[in-house]
């Protein structure tokens, strides 16, 4: 009997991955961008797309991937600029340049207000991850200082403990010794009558 894992890849997540892949390549931008919009829209990490996309996904579209950078490069070439594939920070970073100076003129597309949206959203998670990553390490040293204390308490109350049944192992000794006393001494009482 095959189980089936919880979190399998279904074939539309499969062609949701590869259409979302192929276009980032065919728009000029990374596969890594593309993983991370395909990571968001199915709550998994990038590195699970992109490990399911080189591992599996890819094989199947090879014409595709081809076919897409191609385009890329055409677009590269008819846009005047000089890598075909900047990354995202460059591209948002030119759009806003362009949009905020006067000089350019320059239309402001759908595209790169998207493309520019998406650079900021990356930036304020990358952010909110760094202050997240912060806090949990105050945490950390915190409950490392807890735990620290709590061992030494621990000592000091196994040390307590031994103390404790000493002395409650003397005091039935001394009962006992008391008892035989008391025995002996009735005994001989008993005796002399």
């Amino acid at each position: 009997m095959v189980a089936n894992r919880q979190d399998a890849w279904t074939k539309d997540e499969d062609n949701y991955l590869a259409e979302v892949v192929l276009k980032t390549i065919n728009e000029g931008s990374t596969q890594l961008m593309a993983f991370k919009v395909v990571a968001k829209n199915l709550s998994r990490t990038a590195a699970a797309c992109g490990y399911r996309w080189n591992s599996f996904v890819r094989k199947f579209y090879k014409e595709e991937i081809e076919k897409a950078k191609n385009s890329s490069k055409k677009q590269a070439v008819h846009s005047n600029e000089v890598e075909p594939t900047r990354d995202l920070e460059t591209i948002t970073n030119q759009t806003h340049e362009d949009a905020t100076t006067e000089k350019g003129h320059s239309e402001i597309t759908f595209e790169s207000v998207y493309k520019f949206l998406e650079y900021l959203r990356l930036k304020v998670d990358a952010g909110g991850r760094i202050k997240d990553i912060q806090s949990l390490e105050k945490k950390l040293l915190k409950y490392k200082q807890e735990n620290e204390q709590l061992k030494i308490e621990k000592q000091q109350l196994v040390e307590k403990l031994n103390e404790l049944q000493n002395e409650y192992e003397h005091l039935f000794d001394f009962l006992d010794q008391k008892r035989k006393i008391v025995n002996v001494s009735s005994k001989n009482d008993t005796k002399v009558k």
